[in-house]
């Protein structure tokens, strides 16, 4: 016998909006850091500027390859890159406008 699944509601304060990119702001730092220019860590990494600026300005996510070549440069864990960005792009579709979602999708669980 199947029992009718309880929906468990969620507090909106445990998944927190997001405000800036914690990817792009520890490429932005670490960068920083280092005491280069943005044109010298592309050209480090071999991508373009405009790559690497559209990513600190977020106007672009940190992708894996991305990731992998921060890795390559700077030490910093290619992996922990795209978990910050993951986490980031959840939340913010959480937050998203969109609310129709909620009631496209049906629970089955």
């Amino acid at each position: 016998m199947k029992t009718k699944p309880i929906a468990i509601s969620r507090d909106l304060l445990k998944i927190p909006k997001p405000l800036s990119n914690p990817a792009a702001a520890l490429i932005r730092d670490t960068i920083a850091h280092h005491g280069i220019t943005q044109i010298e860590a592309a050209e480090a990494m071999k991508i373009s500027k405009a790559q690497l600026s559209d990513v600190i300005r977020q106007k672009k996510g940190v992708s894996a390859n991305l990731a992998l070549r921060v890795q390559l440069c700077f030490d910093i864990p290619g992996d922990l890159l795209t978990r910050l960005q993951a986490q980031f792009d959840f939340q913010k579709a959480y937050h998203s406008k969109n609310k129709d979602l909620r009631t496209e999708v049906r629970a089955i669980a």
